[in-house]
């Protein structure tokens, strides 16, 4: 089975390079901790800081590739 890979950019333009910007910064900052070098750790915090931001970035088309299932409301589990 192949994955749809541009099926998945249009729902999460950015999806890689939150990622990407996390792995880096959570790899610095523990680096950081284990040389006892602050000025790493801030760098680190930075990027992760970065990484958050990007969720507010504007991309893809704002609607949904297909629509989610309907809400069960009959009450039964």
């Amino acid at each position: 089975m192949l994955i749809d890979r541009g099926r998945r950019a249009d729902r999460y333009p950015w999806l890689e390079w939150k990622v990407r910007l996390f792995l880096l910064g959570a790899c610095m900052a523990i680096a950081g901790m284990l040389l006892e070098m602050q000025w790493i750790v801030a760098v680190a915090l930075a990027i992760l800081v970065l990484a958050f931001l990007v969720r507010f970035m504007p991309g893809g088309k704002g609607e949904d590739a297909e629509p989610g299932p309907e809400p069960d409301t009959t009450g039964w589990p």
